[in-house]
């Protein structure tokens, strides 16, 4: 039986909601599932834990540092052509990862990974945006974001029964099967791309060298100052110079940008108010649900004496509402728009995190696991909205660039939301209280103090996302064709 067209509509866009949701759940599976196998890596490999740092930058530096060139050369080449080139590279560097012989060829594995990790971030969203309809993108984007959380809910047990199991190796080995599976439907399932391979003959096919070495160089300083602060201490000679040397390299790369012919920011995306407010909300939340990831496995294992399994289990109540609620906020976005859902979404965080200062001291568990309930509930309202939005906001040309922007900032939010929430927990501790270590020796009350100062900080951070959501648009109900 010959299918019909609205038939064939239907099943290429759940080929193309099927390859960018794997695009979603390994990247950031991968940037979650090696911390816990960390230990195990750094032992078997004789190396130290500065060494094992890298391990974990070489990807989330790379990752980030290529986003936005790689959502630019989507628009010039075609979504499902940059994908294929990501599920290839990705794939092949996680067997580089798990066969590695020394910590330098897992660094490279790594550094590899990110760059196919940055092709297949640029490219998940973009392709919702390029391939399906605009009444269906918002459901498409909520898809793809559960599957972002699933893998961000599962990293950690999937990474510590594997190395316990079977050996560490296997966290990167894990990758071969779905990112092959993946990639054969992205190169002959998918829709034909409209840009061409002519392009590739051009002088130039716009990505600026000097722009992705500024930005990588800018973002690599920025998350080593920031991974290494707490423990070396913020004013330290290598953290200072890596702070510095960020904030140079990011002046630099807008200075380079403003006056490339050819530059990764598509300035012109920035003139429509919305899009720029829009995508600091997204910054914004970012930091609020990096700052309470930070803070909530401390609260329950400190204040409220809960061992790290149970505590695992109660964390996943987050990650968990917001799989089942991303996917119906889409669909409602297609239906009602855009700013009920991501205003109202982080309004509900922030008054839940205020609320919550109250209760943080009771010994009671129904506070802590109302409150991730509740969290859930509002980021998975405001996430797929969001970035519907963001997308609908550019051109049909410009889907990658948008998904770059949005990505990059999203990353960039992560580490200044746990920098955030960590300097204004240890504000709230004694000064005699230097390491985590000493934190069973304080008196509840003490440590209750401290956490509702980072707790406050993220319902700040959430009512900012929240003031930005709402002047970022109308109602958002009709989107670019």
């Amino acid at each position: 039986m010959r299918k019909t067209p609205a038939s064939r509509n239907a099943d290429r866009s759940r080929l193309v909601i099927l390859a960018a949701g794997c695009a979603a759940f390994m990247n950031i599976l991968d940037g979650t599932i090696v911390n816990v196998s960390l230990p195990s890596v750094v032992h078997d490999l004789k190396v130290d834990t500065d060494v094992g740092v890298w391990i974990i930058l070489a990807y989330s530096v790379t990752l980030a540092g290529t986003v936005l060139a790689f959502g630019k050369l989507a628009d010039r080449l075609g979504m499902g052509r940059v994908m294929t080139w990501g599920y290839l590279l990705f794939t092949g560097s996680s067997l580089l990862c798990g066969l590695a012989p020394t910590a330098t060829v897992l660094v490279a594995g790594r550094l590899l990974q990110g760059i196919g990790g940055g092709m297949l971030s640029a490219t998940s969203l973009g392709a919702v945006g390029s391939y399906l309809p605009p009444e269906r993108r918002g459901w498409g984007i909520g898809i793809v974001s559960a599957a972002s959380a699933l893998g961000a809910m599962l990293g950690a047990p999937i990474g510590g029964f594997l190395s316990e199991m079977a050996g560490w190796r296997w966290i990167f080995l894990v990758n071969l099967p779905v990112g092959l599976f993946a990639w054969y439907i992205v190169s002959f399932r998918f829709p034909r791309d409209a840009g061409t391979m002519a392009n590739l003959n051009r002088r130039t096919i716009g990505i600026d060298p000097a722009g992705v070495l500024l930005s990588v160089v800018a973002l690599g300083s920025l998350l080593y100052g920031i991974t290494r602060g707490p423990d070396d201490g913020w004013l330290s000679a290598p953290v200072l110079g890596s702070l510095l040397s960020a904030a140079f390299f990011s002046v630099a790369f807008l200075f380079r940008e403003r006056r490339s012919p050819d530059p990764l920011l598509n300035w012109s995306l920035f003139r429509d108010r919305r899009f720029l407010v829009a995508n600091l909300a997204n910054f914004f939340t970012s930091m609020f649900v990096a700052g309470v990831n930070f803070l909530f496995p401390f609260y329950l294992i400190y204040v409220q004496g809960l061992g790290q399994a149970v505590t695992g289990a109660v964390l996943i109540l987050f990650s968990g509402v917001y799989v089942l609620v991303s996917p119906v906020a889409g669909r409602m976005s297609d239906r009602i728009g855009v700013r009920l859902l991501t205003t109202g979404g982080m309004a509900l965080a922030s008054g839940g995190l205020l609320v919550f200062t109250f209760l943080a001291g009771a010994p009671s568990m129904a506070a802590p696991v109302g409150l991730l309930v509740l969290l859930g509930v509002a980021y998975g309202l405001y996430l797929s909205p969001n970035n519907r939005q963001i997308l609908n906001l550019a051109p049909p040309q410009g889907q990658g660039s948008a998904s770059g922007v949005l990505r990059l900032l999203f990353y960039l939010g992560q580490p200044l939301g746990v920098a955030l929430a960590e300097a204004a927990l240890r504000d709230g501790l004694p000064e005699t209280v230097l390491s985590v270590s000493q934190w069973r020796s304080l008196p509840v009350a003490e440590l209750v103090t401290a956490f509702q100062g980072g707790f406050i900080i993220c319902a700040v951070v959430a009512a900012l996302a929240a003031c930005c959501s709402l002047f970022s648009s109308g109602r958002g109900k009709t989107p670019r064709p």
